[in-house]
């Protein structure tokens, strides 16, 4: 079954310091048509940072759509034409301080295909040495720890709900239980 559709006109309505919003005229696979909205978004990166420990990085953050703090794993946007490697290395230090002596990438993911074209990449970085944080002059966040395993648990149960984050972690369990099994 044919299930791709034809971008016959596109419209760009908003146009944001972050966000561009776009209205597409679609021809669908029964020839008729129809509308398409979408956010395009740069996209962005995250990491499950991992000390020697057992211990997992996150951090508190108040995220205003959602009108609540949220907890979540490090991660920022892309900058144009930015590699998501360099992006989430970036972040790494600027948000906990750290830099990371082993990292393996986790795949990506695409947050809400409904409305947005944002990919997430993620990243779990171990062998971790802590330095100087550098946040943004607009960020405000409150950096913790957590043991590996009962991150994973908040996860699983619902106390942490962050899509980034719940997709990370339960990655990261699987390449380390993966290792660990040979």
């Amino acid at each position: 079954m044919e299930l791709n559709e034809k971008t016959l006109a596109s419209e760009q309505v908003f146009d944001g310091r972050l966000l561009k919003v776009y209205r597409d005229e679609v021809e669908l696979t029964s020839g008729r048509t129809s509308i398409r909205e979408f956010v395009h978004h740069p996209g962005g990166a995250s990491v499950v940072a991992l000390d020697g420990e057992g211990n997992v990085y996150l951090e508190r953050q108040f995220r205003y759509p959602y009108h609540k703090v949220v907890t979540e794993i490090p991660a920022g946007k892309l900058e144009p034409g930015e590699d998501p490697f360099d992006a989430i290395r970036r972040e790494l230090k600027e948000e906990i301080g750290a830099e990371a002596g082993r990292w393996d990438a986790l795949g990506h993911i695409m947050p809400s295909v409904g409305y947005t074209d944002e990919m997430l990449y993620l990243y779990l970085a171990r062998d971790l040495t802590f330095g100087e944080r550098h946040l943004d002059q607009d960020e405000f966040l409150e950096p913790f720890k957590l043991p590996f395993d009962e991150a994973l648990a908040q996860a699983a149960d619902g106390r942490i709900n962050d899509g980034k984050t719940v997709a990370a972690l339960f990655r990261a369990e699987k390449l380390m239980r993966e290792e660990t099994n040979g």
